[in-house]
């Protein structure tokens, strides 16, 4: 009976374990401006659509968003209204507690032109009558575009479909569109001239309207509006289309749609004094705008391993206390985190190219989300002579078209070499070294100082072996601090790229395990691991010759603890991180990557360029890599004739299956931002490393990395003879 109270204490320590481990899930998100609290003073605490990324942003009212007093759009702040705490900033860089009412949202409505008006050119009596002016009201809400109902910010319709300006919607006879929540809209048949369509609008199955349009040229003829009742006002206009084109055919009989507009009547937000959205409480609600703010103190946790949520996606995300300026205070920024699926832009620090200088076309990892971004390092980031990290900016070396910027505000054309992407390592700690507190001799000899370099390319996070920026292995799976991944005898964990760890038999005191580590089927390493209470016994690594140098570090783990009950033996893994051996990256000088040619690759760090002339399509995109692009306003929507430009990139975030959603302590889920880009790492230097976004691309440095899915697989015979065969009471045996 001796040993009861210890086994009680085991089992209540594995069922802990299994409560406490968190879902997998997709782990990207869109991250603010940074501010520093020991540089920033308190007034800059203040997120528009053009510091955060996650508020919604029309590119051509870009001047009334930015404009102060007229501030349309979203914006989210800080303010010190309550003295008990203090304010945020350099009079109190390490205040981290926001007292009631002090964070506040505020959104106002903007007046948008209906597509069918902006692209038809229409004005004065060609606006069907139900359009008005041609313009509506829009107001974000929380990131959502809604309708301001008879431009009244307190009541909102979500808009169900909107289409560009470019886009088509091609319908068959007996066809229907689901329109979304519920609507759809059907074409009944063409008439044997081909020139008339009659299609309904369904609403659940019933329909709600009905039209004959006659295909003849002429606007009135091509425009079809439907008007109904819904919030506080009369025969408001819910529903737009226009018929471009029809064809009868031999076979087939098609309408062309262009334009289309519906907004969902039957589900009216009123917004009222005192109502709670995502935590925080109406504060103003008037016809021109909202306001709302905390209901109850923010204590803002500053450690870069967490977040600090304030709704229910959008977050605060710090560095660790002491990485402000000089040592005092922290960095700060809000974020949205994605988890629905769906794609999502995320895009860089707007410019104005009618008030920037040339120079100031300039983009690192604090004012554009795609580059990886380690906030304990802001420091030396931000810091122009040692500029660790990715950089993207524009110059003039070439006189034929001249510098962008406000010399020349209505130029968009960038010559040979005027782009120009950089990437510096930096130095990381090894998760196992930072969060056991080891030092000097504690740490074991293949971690070396208990640093590794860590190379930023194209948004993806590679390892710099032996520190030189031209050979390059791609993480595999890195656990962050708080991550733990639990196998139980026989159950192999798949850790990526071929790579996984299984454990085969746990020994019957419950304190020791054996495992192995194999690529493709093929064992690569084996161990015995003793979980004793010392750093020493419960460690493991693995070295290899790859790269141009030998013994290189590409595989270490660490044993929290092991358990043997009388159903599962199980074993709990850390700070497990691996790195690709056998596909090194190595990069030269005229190799080209993502469309960008190497012109400089050094140890210490690499430039490409473009090599062909980049002309930027007003109100468009212009990809300059194979997954980055920059979006322009209209000519002439900037300052002084120019116009707005940003780098963005697109993330598309899958549904999880049953299996992933059952997996429970995976630390990171890689997300391919686009479908077209492969996610392999080829040595083919014209193919390049397609990117991939993760949530530490996006987050803190103590979040990055990934890790691999898990799979089970079938039980291997115990352990008893064999575990004394291989030294049960020796601490630990390794086998390379």
């Amino acid at each position: 009976m001796s040993n009861l109270p210890k086994i009680l204490s085991l089992i209540l320590v594995a069922f802990t374990v299994f409560l406490l481990l968190a879902p997998a899930g997709m782990g990207a998100s869109i991250r603010g401006l940074t501010v520093d609290t020991n540089e920033a003073s308190a007034e800059e605490f203040c997120w528009d659509a053009t510091t955060f990324g996650a508020f919604c942003y029309p590119i051509n009212k870009h001047q009334n968003f930015v404009n102060d007093s007229i501030a349309w759009g979203e914006r989210l702040r800080i303010e010190n209204t309550d003295s008990t705490h203090g304010a945020f900033g350099t009079s109190g860089p390490s205040n981290h507690v926001l007292d009631e009412g002090e964070l506040v949202y505020s959104t106002k409505q903007y007046n948008c032109k209906y597509k069918l008006v902006s692209e038809l050119c229409l004005s004065g009596d060609g606006i069907p009558a139900d359009m008005g002016s041609g313009f509506y009201r829009m107001l974000p809400f929380f990131a959502k575009p809604y309708i301001a109902i008879e431009n009244d910010a307190t009541q909102l319709s979500s808009i169900v479909c909107m289409q560009g300006g470019s886009d088509k919607k091609t319908l068959r006879i007996g066809e229907s569109w689901d329109l979304g929540k519920g609507y759809t809209l059907t074409v009944h048949q063409v008439d044997a001239a081909g020139n008339k369509v009659w299609f309904s609008l369904e609403k659940d199955g019933e329909e709600i309207e009905s039209a004959i349009v006659e295909a003849d040229g002429t606007v009135e003829s091509q425009v079809f509006t439907a008007t109904a009742d819904f919030g506080d006002g009369n025969d408001q206009l819910y529903f737009v289309t226009y018929v471009d084109s029809v064809f009868m055919g031999s076979v087939d009989s098609l309408a062309v749609f262009k334009y289309t507009w519906l907004v969902d009547k039957d589900n009216v937000m009123l917004i009222k004094s005192g109502d709670e959205h995502q935590g925080l409480e109406v504060k103003e609600a008037s016809e021109a705008g909202l306001v709302l703010k905390n209901p109850d103190t923010i204590t803002i946790d500053v450690d870069s391993d967490k977040k600090t949520y304030f709704t229910d996606s959008w977050y605060f995300q710090t560095s660790d206390d002491g990485k402000g300026t000089g040592g005092i205070g922290y960095i700060l920024y809000p974020a949205m985190g994605l988890k629905n699926p769906g794609t999502y832009k995320i895009r860089g620090i707007p410019l104005d190219t009618g008030i920037t200088d040339a120079s100031g076309f300039c983009w690192d990892a604090t004012t554009f989300g795609a580059f990886c971004y380690p906030i304990n390092k802001h420091q030396i980031f931000v810091n122009d002579s040692i500029a660790l990290g990715e950089r993207l900016w524009i110059e003039d070396v070439e006189s034929t078209h001249g510098p962008l910027g406000a010399s020349a505000p209505s130029n968009n054309v960038l010559d040979e070499d005027e782009l120009v992407y950089s990437t510096k390592q930096y130095n990381c700690k090894y998760k196992l070294v930072s969060e056991l507190g080891l030092s000097g001799g504690s740490i074991p000899a293949d971690l070396g100082t208990g640093f590794y370099w860590k190379l930023p390319f194209f948004g993806k996070p590679y390892i710099a072996i032996e520190n030189d920026a031209t050979q390059l292995s791609s993480i595999i799976c890195m656990q962050d601090g708080s991550a733990k991944k639990t196998l139980r005898s026989g159950e192999t964990w798949d850790l990526g790229k071929g790579y996984t760890l299984t454990v085969h038999q746990v020994d019957v005191d419950g304190n020791k395990v054996w495992f192995s580590l194999e690529k493709d089927g093929e064992e690569l390493e084996s161990a015995i691991i003793e979980a004793d209470g010392t750093v020493e016994s419960q460690i493991f690594t693995a070295t290899a010759d790859f790269g141009d140098n030998n013994d290189q570090l590409y595989f270490v783990t660490y044993v929290d603890s092991v358990f043997m009950g009388s159903v599962d033996s199980l074993a709990v893994f850390k700070y497990t991180w691996l790195v690709d051996k056998d596909n090194v990256l190595v990069i030269k000088n005229g190799d080209e990557y993502q469309g960008l040619e190497v012109k400089e690759a050094s140890e210490t760090g690499l430039v490409l360029k473009n090599t062909d002339t980049i002309t930027l399509e007003m109100d468009d995109g212009t990809y300059f890599t194979d997954s980055w692009y920059f979006v322009t306003s209209d000519e002439g929507k900037g300052t002084n004739g120019g116009y707005i430009i940003y780098p963005v990139t697109d993330v598309t975030i899958e549904a999880e299956t049953a299996s992933e959603s059952a997996e429970n302590d995976v630390a990171e889920v890689e997300i391919t931002p686009d479908e077209t880009n492969s996610t392999v790492d080829s040595l083919d230097s014209k193919a390049g490393p397609a990117p991939q976004v993760r949530e530490s691309d996006f987050a803190s440095e103590s979040d990055e990395g990934a890790e691999g899915s898990e799979e089970s697989s079938k039980k291997s015979p115990g352990f008893g003879l064999l575990t004394c065969i291989l030294g049960l009471g020796a601490g630990f045996v390794r086998r390379k």
